[in-house]
């Protein structure tokens, strides 16, 4: 391997400078002075031999078009201003003679001494190959595969430029409405501001309403409560029984509602402590009842009369009927 490397370990040593220590110190810099001007100018010098060979009057070779692959976008119209030429080699027919010119005129009429006017180019010496014009895409015939392939860039890019101009069109008309929107758009942020300003005022009187009709409500609830208790207890303590149904319908409430007023108000409690012996109650008709020890005499006199017309027989239905018409009675006094 050493062997391989050590001709071209040489080579490069004569090349490149600062190689070998046995070298002048001038003769490196004149060798690095060499590639250094070889690497700036050589570029520069093969530019300027292709540039005169281009105005030397030859023109550069036309690149050869390959033909375009398969494209299933073929059936696109095809622009008449393109030249069709048929691709086959086949011999074309011959254009039409020229019609014969009238008596007078014509090759025959010319004097004997007349030149044919020829081109420049045809009397003397050759034209020049460079007074041609150079083939472009847009003067050189071109077959009907690449006349169609043409039209459908042609299309492409028109497509493609239509849509940039409407692009431009729409900016420039946002660009020319653009203080008047956003002075809508301001008028519009005002507008909403107002209705969400009125938004919450409304919202704000209604739960300030809502919590005064809840306050009063409250109040009402509070004073018809003590008043219901207030008669109850007046009427308790002067008749004895209590219609809570007739009460409740004339306080607007029902029959559920007075009672658990009346057991949570606990004037069941308190007037059996107010008075021994005695015991307040709720019949199944809704009557709010005290039964003492006077009341029972009552009823016990009545029994007796009774059980000594039934031969000493009194059921617990005729007894109830019976404290219930003392319970009456005293509640009509």
């Amino acid at each position: 391997m050493p062997t391989i490397l050590s001709p071209v370990q040489r080579l490069l040593n004569l090349l490149l400078p600062f190689t070998d220590p046995s070298t002048p110190l001038i003769q490196d810099l004149l060798h690095t002075l060499i590639i250094c001007s070889t690497l700036y100018f050589g570029p520069q010098l093969v530019e300027l031999y292709k540039s005169r060979q281009n105005r030397s009057g030859f023109p550069d070779p036309v690149p050869y078009d390959e033909e375009p692959a398969a494209d299933p976008t073929n059936d696109l119209p095809i622009d008449e201003n393109f030249v069709l030429q048929p691709d086959t080699d086949d011999e074309v027919e011959p254009p039409p003679h020229a019609p014969t010119p009238p008596p007078g005129q014509g090759p025959a009429a010319w004097p004997a001494d007349a030149q044919i006017p020829f081109p420049e180019h045809e009397q003397g010496e050759p034209a020049n190959i460079g007074d041609r014009p150079h083939p472009t895409p847009a003067n050189r015939v071109v077959g009907a595969k690449k006349a169609k392939s043409l039209a459908r860039k042609d299309q492409r890019r028109a497509y493609h430029e239509f849509h940039r101009q409407q692009a431009e069109m729409r900016r420039a008309e946002e660009a020319k409405d653009a203080p008047a929107r956003e002075a809508a758009l301001e008028a519009e942020r005002k507008r909403r501001a107002e209705v969400e300003k009125e938004i919450q005022e409304r919202e704000r009187a209604e739960r300030e309403r809502k919590k005064e009709e809840e306050r009063r409500e409250h109040v009402e609830e509070r004073e018809r409560r003590e008043r219901v208790i207030r008669i109850m207890k007046e009427e308790l303590e002067a008749k004895g029984a209590v219609d809570l149904v007739d009460l409740a319908w004339h306080e607007g409430k029902d029959a559920l509602w007075i009672e658990r007023l009346t057991r949570a108000s606990g004037l069941l409690a308190q007037s059996a402590k107010a008075e021994p012996g005695a015991h307040i109650m709720i019949t199944a008709g809704g009557w709010l009842v005290r039964i003492d020890a006077q009341l029972m005499r009552e009823a016990y006199t009545e029994a007796v009369s009774l059980g000594n017309k039934n031969e000493g027989k009194v059921s617990f239905a005729e007894f109830g009927d019976i404290l219930e018409s003392a319970v009456r009675a005293r509640a009509q006094c």
